[in-house]
């Protein structure tokens, strides 16, 4: 598939849910939506409901939380990418988090934020090294790189 049918692919996947593209589902699915894709990066959105498993009352979802949130934004775009080569969605691991820095104690309900990642790095065996951060109102709030391990599906998707 040429590079750029592979970017018309993926551009066209924009607004739909980021469960379309992982392996997650409720309640360790905390995405809520692709909002920009190309070949090295993705940006995905979230707004923490009243509901959320990891919601401490009263404050809102730890930062630590913050490398979930980014670890999934990597996993929706591997998704993506496969999706894209009518492929399902790799099984996918954190392998290793570095240099996280978050400026907010907490992730408060009812705020929209976002998680984006770009590709530094990935070798043919599935490795690979993102550079991630999680936006709030366009300003980075936290940020880290993250070591993955990719491992593709050999299926279809809805097979």
């Amino acid at each position: 598939m040429s590079t750029e049918t592979t970017a018309v692919n993926l551009r066209s996947m924009i607004g739909m849910p980021a469960r379309s593209f992982v392996l997650h589902r409720e309640p360790m699915l905390f995405l809520d939506r692709l909002v920009d894709i190309d070949a090295e990066s993705a940006t995905c959105e979230w707004c923490i409901g009243d509901d959320f498993q990891m919601l401490q009352p009263g404050t809102g979802v730890p930062s630590y939380a913050g490398i979930e949130y980014m670890a999934q934004c990597v996993a929706v775009h591997a998704g993506a990418r496969a999706r894209s080569q009518g492929l399902a969605p790799p099984q996918g691991y954190l392998l290793g988090t570095r240099q996280y820095d978050c400026s907010v104690d907490w992730f408060e309900p009812g705020v929209t934020y976002q998680s984006s990642c770009r590709e530094l790095v990935r070798d043919s065996q599935g490795m690979g090294s993102f550079a991630c951060c999680i936006l709030l109102n366009g300003a980075s709030i936290a940020q880290a790189n993250l070591a993955v391990l990719e491992i593709p599906q050999e299926k279809k998707p809805d097979e």
